[in-house]
């Protein structure tokens, strides 16, 4: 659980975050990440800089099975020693990189993920990648800057959608909204490596949120975002927390007035019933999965019986007769 750093002939330097089976942002790598980025930005052979994932993910988020640090420290305790703060330093590092640095989505960039895509100054993504906040699902909030970040390069719109809702948007659409600046036609790491080469550094902290995106929030837009996601899960309290965050990045607020309300926010909930209750719901799922001793192939189907032959059971039977499995209904 590492990130290691290459130099292409062209003067490229090329960061690879590898924490299988997802890339997830857990202290290791986030330290090795601060250890290993310096060295590119100080390598007077390097030109411009790339972060990718290795494999198929570009970055899965957060490791979700930290979060239990965060809760056994106390709200009082993380004050004083916030694990957060790590991934947030990481994120100020790559935004203020002297040299242009270029997001190379080789697969899913969710959580922070997608925050580490957002740091960088520029994103190209494959056909293969897409873009996404889930952390809603969890009874949180993208604490990794992403409240702040998103609304300046996407429509409110879609940064609500993206965000409350928790929906990803594949390459092509994250292109359209201003998420990503390209979509490779070949190699995903030759076309992000040949952007950087050829655009100046250009930190999303330091772009104002569009005048369209403020005047929405102003007009209603966030009351009518949130009352959409409160009618899709009425008991959820993360919407009323993103909602305050996307205020704050809409009102006026400077990037790092913003992002102190974000972690407040992101605290609030990482400790809330909720939270632990939906984290714990996510975590036993996996688990679920990896029941150990449980290694049996299935066998061939040979023969189905079903209880009941009402409309459900006997559009079952159908399915089954249509495959030419014989099927015994009682």
């Amino acid at each position: 659980m590492s990130a290691s750093i290459s130099v292409r002939p062209d003067g490229v330097g090329v960061i690879t975050m590898d924490s299988p089976p997802v890339n997830s942002l857990g202290t290791d790598l986030v330290t090795s990440f601060k250890q290993e980025f310096p060295k590119l930005v100080q390598d007077p052979k390097v030109k411009a800089i790339v972060v990718t994932g290795k494999g198929a993910m570009f970055c899965g988020g957060a490791e979700i099975t930290e979060f239990a640090v965060m809760v056994a420290m106390g709200p009082e305790k993380m004050k004083e020693n916030n694990p957060v703060a790590a991934l947030s330093d990481m994120m100020d590092m790559i935004d203020a990189s002297p040299k242009t640095t270029v997001a190379a989505l080789n697969g899913p960039a969710l959580g922070g993920g997608a925050e580490v895509s957002l740091a960088c100054h520029y994103r190209v993504a494959s056909d293969k990648a897409s873009v996404g906040f889930p952390e809603v699902n969890l009874g949180l909030l993208p604490g990794g800057q992403g409240t702040q970040r998103l609304p300046r390069v996407a429509p409110l719109p879609t940064a609500m959608q993206m965000i409350l809702q928790g929906k990803p948007l594949k390459a092509d659409a994250a292109r359209k909204n201003g998420i990503v600046d390209a979509v490779a036609k070949k190699d995903v790491i030759e076309e992000a490596a040949e952007w950087a080469l050829s655009h100046p550094p250009a930190p999303i902290s330091k772009r104002d949120v569009p005048k369209t995106n403020r005047f929405m929030a102003s007009a209603g837009g966030l009351e009518a975002g949130l009352n959409t996601a409160v009618n899709a899960a009425p008991l959820m309290i993360a919407p009323r927390a993103i909602i305050k965050c996307f205020q704050a990045a809409c009102s006026g607020k400077s990037f790092r007035e913003g992002l102190a309300v974000e972690m407040e926010q992101f605290t609030q909930l990482v400790f809330s019933v909720e939270s632990a209750a939906l984290r714990h719901v996510f975590l036993s799922e996996r688990l679920a999965q990896k029941v150990p001793g449980i290694d049996e192939k299935p066998v061939p189907l040979k023969k189905i019986g079903i209880l009941g032959a009402g409309l459900m059971g006997g559009g079952i039977a159908m399915c089954f007769i249509q495959k030419g499995v014989p099927v015994v209904l009682k």
